[in-house]
């Protein structure tokens, strides 16, 4: 039988991740959204019924519909929700992923127990702190590697 575990943002949390109430408060400071009143009363209207998320839905269908009218408004909430989780994920590496230093007792020790661990997490902190070695260091005999189904191969740069 397999182990799973699922994360979310609780988890993230723990390394000062954001809640979509903070999220939602950093996309109205951003200026592509403070500036562009639609884009703020979208963003309000879409708080309780998922967030800028559904927002950002919202904002993708009008430009599919009418791109010549709606490739601005787009791309700076793109622009805003980009720079949000870049900010988020660079305070991510600024912190410790371990609590502690016993290795039986460390955060990787735990999670390298599960077969699969899915997250919805939209953040980098597993990529960032587990994904980077760590997982190798807890059980070589268990884990090669790692892999993110769903996803394309790009050049991408070493986790961190």
């Amino acid at each position: 039988m397999s182990t799973l575990l699922l994360l979310g943002a609780g988890f993230s949390r723990n390394w000062g991740g954001w809640l979509a109430s903070e999220a939602f408060e950093y996309l109205l400071g951003c200026s592509e959204v403070r500036d562009d009143d639609r884009l703020r009363d979208l963003l309000w209207r879409a708080q309780q019924n998922g967030g800028f998320e559904t927002a950002l839905a919202e904002v993708q269908l009008a430009f599919t519909r009418e791109p010549q009218t709606n490739t601005d408004r787009l791309l700076a909430l793109q622009a805003a929700v980009s720079r949000m989780f870049s900010d988020m994920n660079r305070g991510y590496g600024e912190r410790q992923f371990e609590f502690q230093q016993r290795q039986a007792a460390m955060l990787r020790t735990m999670l390298v127990k599960f077969d699969a661990i899915f997250t919805l997490n939209q953040d980098l902190l597993l990529e960032q702190h587990y994904l980077n070695g760590n997982i190798a260091l807890s059980d070589p005999m268990r884990w090669g590697g790692w892999d993110i189904p769903g996803t394309r191969p790009t050049a991408r740069e070493e986790c961190r």
